[in-house]
């Protein structure tokens, strides 16, 4: 185990210290203190190897807080953002998330937390009732029953699966697997492995790249004796460079499809760089639908746009980060669940959340905070139609949509190849993959 038993006590210990910050804090949410700040948690790495992560976040949450604090705040309240550092470690995560709780009032939404802190955080916080909105993708969370968890974002079983199913499209039956050890890399690999055995390809090479190491020769001689038709593939952005550019040195290039967490700018310019033109004829991401523009999408971009100066650079890499977007579509779901609950306290409004993202029968559709606060002024029941696309939790709290296959130029903005329907993933999860 990674936590020594020592560690593993200090844990313990902190649990009930957590537990105990967030009566006094965040977990009763803001109603005692008048028109005082809301603060938004993100509870992400935002440091070290996984850095990239808090970049993501920060993409997201600070343009929509922005948009938000510029149409008067939720109820009165404006909104900040407080930034906690998971380290990518659940050793490191805990402590933060201590001091967080123990120092900072008005904690209405954690946004997060990572797939590296989850196991240790999300009983603890749903304990405390601060609503999550994880990008944690673990299998563990599709059946889940903590009243406090809602996932927006395809659980990564569903992106291996959509991955799967888009290499079956194109005829391919001879896959390659290509991951990181690290624990956010390794998420998707249990969904593309059962969805090749569930669609009956050949699993030819399953190769595990330790990260950033200098060379990868021996994983791309590997690679090449198996003779893939496609490599299905998640690693950090360095790791990424250094095994594609080997690989194309050696003469080994085939198609490589990635998963979401390829699409990110770190990730597309690194292996850009080493493959060259050769890049946009290879690569094929799976993102989550749609890529196409929308008025949600097109408010996310202006609020993006004007928000330039707050967010991290490079702003333009944050315009299709289909992680940024999903984080923004998070805190719009919560800002309207509060604002038809009439109440800023956790407790009240969780249950709201549901009501102003699920579709239903004489529902208005909206796209952006301010027409959900302009539609529920008016009574009127809402569905808030994200820059995600249909957001619609199910009985586990979990939102699953159709996915797209995009290629790139380049640069972040994806070009649309075709999409997996949730429909497909659905029916090949019935198999078994999930």
């Amino acid at each position: 185990m990674r936590i020594a038993i020592t560690k593993q006590l200090a844990i313990a210990a902190a649990v009930g210290l957590v537990i105990t910050g967030c009566a006094a804090t965040g977990g009763n949410g803001a109603g005692g203190s008048g028109k005082a700040p809301l603060t938004i948690a993100g509870v992400v790495a935002i440091t070290g190897s996984s850095s990239f992560e808090g970049q993501n976040q920060a993409g997201g949450i600070l343009p929509a807080i922005y948009a938000i604090d510029h149409q008067g705040g939720v109820l009165g309240h404006q909104i900040v953002y407080k930034g906690v550092d998971t380290r990518a470690d659940p050793a490191d995560a805990l402590p933060a998330m201590q001091q967080a709780m123990a120092t900072t009032n008005n904690i209405v939404l954690v946004a997060g937390p990572d797939t590296a802190s989850a196991p240790a955080l999300v009983p603890i916080l749903n304990q405390a009732k601060i609503p999550m909105t994880a990008v944690a993708g673990e299998s563990v969370y599709n059946h889940n029953t903590l009243p406090y968890f809602w996932r927006l974002f395809p659980p990564d079983s569903a992106n291996g699966t959509a991955m799967m199913l888009w290499a079956q499209r194109k005829g391919y039956t001879r896959i390659a697997t290509v991951f990181g050890t690290d624990s956010g890399s390794q998420g998707d690999l249990p969904g593309v492995l059962a969805s090749i055995k569930a669609l009956h390809a050949t699993l030819v090479a399953n190769v595990s790249l330790t990260p950033d190491q200098p060379s990868y020769l021996s994983s791309v001689r590997q690679v090449m004796a198996a003779h893939p038709q496609v490599i299905m593939t998640e690693s950090d952005a360095t790791t990424a460079g250094t095994f594609f550019g080997e690989l194309k040195q050696l003469g080994g290039l085939v198609p490589i499809i990635g998963t979401e967490a390829t699409f990110t700018a770190p990730w597309l310019k690194a292996v850009h760089g080493a493959l060259g033109s050769s890049f946009q004829k290879y690569y094929t991401g799976l993102i989550t639908a749609p890529s196409k523009t929308t008025p949600a999408v097109t408010a996310y971009e202006k609020a993006v746009t004007a928000d330039k100066s707050q967010v991290p650079s490079p702003w333009q890499s944050y315009l299709s980060n289909p992680f940024s977007i999903t984080y923004w579509d998070g805190v719009m779901v919560v800002a309207l669940a509060m604002v038809a609950a009439h109440s800023v306290s956790p407790a009240v409004f969780n249950s709201y959340i549901p009501k102003v993202a699920n579709p239903g029968p004489g529902k208005t559709i909206v796209y952006t905070y301010a027409q959900g606060v302009a539609a529920l002024k008016a009574g009127k029941q809402i569905q808030y139609f994200g820059a995600t696309g249909l957001i619609n939790f199910n009985q586990y709290h979990n939102s699953f949509g159709n996915q797209e296959a995009v290629g790139s130029n380049g640069g972040s903005q994806p070009v649309s190849l075709g999409t997996v329907t949730a429909k497909e993933i659905e029916a090949v999860s019935v198999s078994g993959v999930q």
